[in-house]
């Protein structure tokens, strides 16, 4: 190293004498790096704001340069990282648990570099961030489990631990508690603390709970301080007990879980069930279900006898009718929702009855029984009762001897008035009028009185003659009258003359007066305006002549009424002889007449039957007249009143 310089040369010439110096060149020996060592101002520090450490790396060799490591990383200057005589020197202020190395020093020049061996700085700290485990980690241990309790903490140096049951020291240490067989007596909160004796700091776990056991639970039983209660006025308390130990309780009433409202409270952790006010639903069956977290057990069902009603009380009839005949059998039979089962007091018309029962029977009930029945139901236990809505039972006599008078039978049409009466045995009697199948029923001519039992018809008409019936009826029974028919006199109606118009000499001729008369009309022909002798609805004429024609006037008369009415009907007679025509046209001549015959004929047949309306009737009777005045026979047909109907329109 002592030639290190700067070297130059010189160059002479013996013969010109001069001479010349080159440029300087700079030699330098350096020595190689070697023995490179990193003492250290301290190397137990406390991790806090005013520790600091002096880092101090040697090394032979020449013109030497440094750089710090931290582990594999280069160590810069920063606020707590200080680099000075020429970096061989390395200051860290307020040092951390972070700063605790390995450090080396790196030293080169330019032909050689070497590395310090790593120096570590123990950084004293802690302790911090203590935990504590629990193996196996359950809420409830089984008396004579082991368990094993863990505790650890951030330290340096590592830290020592005490463990604490319940806040009171025990003689155990180190990080580890082992339990084994544990016993209900070690019940309670465990907890470890770490202690660091450089720093001379403790931290405390957060506690751990350990619940012991017993595995079984047994002999669970309920016991209700009465059973017998009345509804809404009652209370009950249903005490549960079971052996085991950290016991839960649920209560089932049948299988409903039992929870607390208003009436129903749950005390002594669950195992008294106090229900306030009790109602009928309260009955149970009740069970108290008792577990841990090994086992469980459901006590045996115990029932509550609660006393309740009478309500919904309901009366009803056998059988089931408005009305009842004298002499029937009725049952009545009273129910109600009631416990224990209800007393039955009966009433009629609200006098109390000597009948006592859910059932009463009416035998051969007369109407001395009738009125309003109601029953009574009484709660002996709870001191209530109630009354049934009234059923009525109406007894009535049943109808019989129905019968209608008439104030008259023989009546005019549109002058009088009929009253029919109709009478009957029976009670609460209904009347119902009939005439031949249609009801009656009030109008302006038809007046129904005195219950309906009347019946009065003003200014009858011939549509009034009946027959008319009287129904009468009760709930219990009904009957019908014989049928009475009024004899309602009118006419003479629609009086008209059937016959032909124009006949031949010698002709068989009948003329028929009809008209709608009761009692049957009498009859009055007139010829061309004079009066003839006959009195008879038929005319007849066996051969007729010319001198017949003429006009033919018939009035009808009934005496009953005093009414009468005239019809006029003008008849030709053609003589044969008016027939005798040219040779060609008679053959004409005799069809034409031919036919006028026929159909005159045919209409006074046809007149005559059309009038019959029943075969079974002789329609007439004929006796032969003589008739004066030189004129054709007249046949006299003579009407009675049982054929009169045959006659009538």
């Amino acid at each position: 190293m002592n030639q290190t310089g700067n070297y130059s040369c010189q160059a002479f010439n013996n013969k010109t004498l001069r001479s010349q110096t080159s440029q300087p060149s700079a030699v330098t020996v350096l020595a190689p790096v070697s023995n490179i060592k990193v003492n250290s101002s301290t190397t137990d520090i406390l991790e806090s704001s005013r520790s600091s450490v002096r880092l101090s790396c040697s090394s032979s060799g020449s013109s030497l340069s440094f750089l710090w490591l931290n582990s594999s990383s280069d160590v810069t200057a920063s606020d707590r990282v200080q680099l000075t005589d020429k970096g061989s020197t390395l200051t860290i202020v307020n040092v951390t648990r972070y700063d605790q190395g390995p450090f080396r020093c790196h030293v080169f020049n330019h032909f050689s570099n070497c590395t310090s061996d790593p120096v570590n700085l123990l950084i004293i700290f802690g302790p911090e961030n203590i935990n504590l485990t629990l193996s196996p980690s359950q809420e409830y241990y089984d008396e004579g489990s082991d368990i094993i309790l863990k505790c650890s903490a951030v330290s340096r140096p590592a830290a020592l631990f005490h463990w604490f049951l319940n806040g009171d020291f025990l003689s155990e240490t180190g990080p580890e508690l082992r339990l084994m067989n544990i016993q209900m007596s070690r019940n309670g909160n465990y907890s470890c603390q770490a202690f660091n004796n450089k720093t001379m700091k403790n931290q405390t776990s957060h506690t751990a709970a350990i619940a012991v056991v017993k595995s079984q639970v047994s002999n669970v039983l309920i016991t209700p301080n009465t059973t017998y209660l009345s509804e809404f006025s009652s209370s009950v308390r249903l005490s549960c007990s079971s052996s085991g130990s950290s016991l839960s309780f649920l209560w089932l009433n049948d299988s409903s879980e039992v929870t607390a409202s208003d009436r129903v409270q749950l005390t002594d952790g669950g195992s008294t069930l106090t229900i306030v006010n009790v109602t009928r639903y309260d009955q149970g069956p009740f069970r108290c279900h008792v577990f841990n977290n090994f086992s469980n057990y459901t006590s045996d069902p115990v029932k509550l006898y609660i006393s309740f009603g009478p309500e919904k009380t309901h009366l009803k009839l056998s059988p089931l009718q408005e009305y009842f005949k004298e002499g029937s059998n009725i049952d009545l039979m009273c129910s109600a929702v009631s416990r224990p089962a209800a007393l039955f007091h009966w009433f009629l018309n609200g006098d109390r009855l000597s009948d006592t029962g859910p059932e009463l029977r009416l035998m051969n009930i007369q109407m001395s029984q009738s009125g309003n029945y109601s029953c009574q139901a009484f709660n002996n236990k709870t001191l209530r009762y109630e009354t049934s809505q009234p059923a009525a039972v109406f007894v009535l006599t049943p109808v019989s001897n129905v019968v209608v008078t008439s104030n008259n039978t023989h009546l005019v049409e549109f002058s009088s008035s009929a009253r029919l009466s109709c009478s009957s045995s029976g009670s609460s009697l209904s009347f119902l009028w009939l005439n031949s199948s249609s009801d009656v029923t009030a109008s302006d001519r038809v007046q129904l009185t005195d219950g309906g039992s009347t019946l009065t018809i003003v200014n009858v008409t011939r549509y009034d003659q009946g027959p008319f019936r009287c129904s009468v009826l009760n709930g219990a029974s009904s009957g019908i009258s014989q049928p009475v028919n009024l004899f309602i006199q009118h006419g003479p109606d629609n009086v008209a003359i059937t016959g032909p118009e124009s006949v031949h000499v010698g002709d068989f001729t009948m003329l028929y007066c009809s008209t709608m008369s009761v009692p049957s009309s009498t009859f009055t022909w007139l010829y061309n305006g004079k009066p003839t002798s006959l009195h008879e609805a038929v005319y007849v004429i066996k051969s007729i002549k010319s001198l017949d024609s003429g006009t033919y006037t018939c009035s009808a008369i009934n005496a009953a009424t005093g009414l009468s009415q005239t019809v006029s009907h003008k008849l030709t007679v053609v003589d044969f002889s008016d027939c005798s025509l040219a040779a060609g046209r008679a053959s004409v001549v005799t069809a034409g007449c031919l036919i006028i015959i026929v159909t005159v004929c045919g209409t006074i047949v046809y007149g005559i039957r059309r009038k019959r309306v029943n075969n079974n009737y002789e329609a007439h009777q004929k006796e032969k007249l003589s008739v004066k005045e030189n004129r054709s026979d007249v046949y006299k047909i003579s009407v009675t009143e049982n054929n009169l109907s045959s006659f009538e329109a």
